[in-house]
Order: structure tokens, then sequence, then C-alpha cells
């Protein structure tokens, strides 16, 4: 998938989850986003880390559960434990996350990230094999029970004495944005870094010889031979400051090649190539009234592009 099909595809399936949160369809519309993050290469790659880390934890918490014996639905009420030793999982994180809340600091998305991921894990596992035994026309009428549940209840985390808790409806929706957001401004930074610079307008591409102006490519070489305006511009470009007036001698003996310039008559080439260019530009440019091109004629004669065109 480009990159623009992978925002549209993430932006649609928030979207189905939106109108459907608080349901067992949510819960499939979550299956069906984690299902596609993890078959898509460029998000499988992007967050290969992060499943990682999601795969760790799950099995350290499914070890924990085997230890207490607590029945999945006791999970997903409360996790209480005195010290963050004791977490069963997302132990580092939870320590580092209590030191910046005494601090009055804040979370880094490479914080939350991996929890969020887990969090959307947890429930694609759970629906995938609910979502298999009913294909398989096993009962499972308490399972279901619980994902009917679990839209509307809270979950609690209790660290010694300190209760957090939060409704489920926010806790899953939140895992889905936090994991959309960094997908999605990873792909923007990507096409920002490889984005071309834009050259502004008017340009000149003399090695074409055509002049970009007002969103239009104006060929100037209409045949094989570069004509007096072709020079024109060149001259006028290849200038620093191009504000500034460039003088029809300097033209003719840098650019045309002409060794004995008669400031009597020669600069009438020069102005009929002004002209030339002018009505160039005013034939490619939809009700363009203005001269593209300044001059002034006579034995000091000059030309230079409109200033208010730069």
């Amino acid at each position: 998938m480009t990159p623009d099909k992978i925002k549209q595809k993430i932006e649609i399936l928030l979207n189905k989850y939106k109108e459907n949160s608080g349901t067992i369809k949510g819960f499939d519309i979550i299956f069906e986003y984690v299902d596609f993050l993890k078959k898509e290469p460029y998000t499988a790659n992007l967050l290969r880390g992060g499943f990682d880390y999601a795969d760790k934890q799950i099995t350290l918490l499914e070890a924990s559960t085997l230890n207490q014996n607590l029945e999945v639905p006791n999970i997903h009420k409360i996790m209480e434990f005195k010290d963050v030793s004791e977490a069963p999982m997302h132990k580092d994180t939870i320590a580092l996350g209590l030191e910046q809340q005494k601090n009055n600091e804040h979370a880094s998305m490479e914080q939350i990230l991996p929890l969020a991921l887990t969090n959307l894990v947890l429930l694609y596992e759970a629906m995938g094999r609910i979502k298999e035994q009913l294909l398989n026309k096993e009962p499972i009428e308490d399972k279901l029970n619980i994902l009917k549940d679990l839209p509307v209840s809270t979950i609690r985390v209790k660290v010694g004495e300190e209760l957090a808790s939060q409704p489920f409806a926010l806790f899953a929706s939140a895992s889905l944005l936090t994991t959309a957001k960094y997908i999605i401004d990873q792909i923007d930074c990507e096409e920002l870094a490889n984005a071309k610079e834009t050259i502004k307008e008017p340009w000149f591409d003399k090695d074409k010889s055509i002049l970009h102006f007002m969103g239009e490519e104006i060929s100037i070489r209409l045949k094989g031979e570069k004509p007096n305006d072709h020079y024109i511009l060149e001259a006028i470009f290849d200038q620093e400051d191009k504000i500034e007036e460039i003088y029809f001698k300097d033209i003719a003996k840098n650019y045309l090649g002409m060794e004995e310039y008669d400031k009597t008559k020669d600069w009438q080439i020069l102005r009929r190539a002004c002209d030339q260019l002018n009505a160039k530009v005013a034939k490619a440019v939809d009700n363009y009234k203005d001269k593209f091109i300044l001059y002034a004629t006579g034995q000091t004669g000059w030309c230079k592009i409109n200033q208010k065109y730069l």
C-alpha cells in the first residue's frame, strides 16, 4: 500500500470504531485494525519493536494469571499490587510513570506507544479466539457476556494506595488514537523529508529553454537554435539579484558573442527580443496584460524582469 492508502485505511477504521464504540462490533473493528497493522509491510516494520514488547508483556500477564488462579473477568476489573515489583507486566514503564507523576512530568510517545499497542494486541488475541470458536460453532456464552459487559466497565489499576481508573470505552479509544497518531505522523514526516524543494516562480531552465511562470511552462526555444530572448532570460537569471537591470551591451557581448557592439543601433536587436519574449508570455498565460520584461531603449538600453513578479 502507498503511504496515502495506509493513512486512508487507518482513518476509515477509526471512524468505524467511533460509530461502534461500546459494542461487540467495536471489538471486531479493533481486531481488523490490529490485523491490518500486522499484515501491512510498512506498519509491521514500523511497529515491530512494539509488537515484540506486547508479546513479552502478554506472556508475563498470562503467567501471573495462572499463578494467582485469576479468571479473565477479574483481570479486567482490577490489577492490584502493593509494589511495582509485583506488577504482572509493564514494570519498568509503571515505575517510570510513577516517578514522572511525582515530578509533574509528561510521558513521551515512546513510553505510551508500547502500552497502547499491548492493550490492542490483548483485545485482538481475545477477539481472534472468540471469532474462531464462533466459526467452529463452539459454546462460548460466558465469553460473549464478558464482551458485552467490558465496554461499559471501568479499568482499575491499584499501585499501593494509588488507584487509577478509566472507563473502558476511553481506554480502548485512547489506544487506537495513540497508535494511529504515531503511524500517520511518521508517514507525514517521511513525506516532508523526501519532498523536493519547490522553486519559486518565475525561474528559467536554461538547459531546456523553458520559462516557468504563473504555473505555465513557456517554451522559449521554438526551433533548434536558441533565440535572442533565450539569452536575455539566461543573462537575467544568472544575476544574483534579479531585480537589477542588465545592459543590452553586456548581454550582446557576454551571451550573444558580439565582439563589437554598436551602441547606436545594436540595442534594437535586444529590444525586439524583449518584445518577442513578452509576446510569448502573454500568449501562454491566460488574461495576462502586463509586460513580463521591462526595458529601456537607446545607447544605454537595458532590461529586467517586472519587479511585481519577483
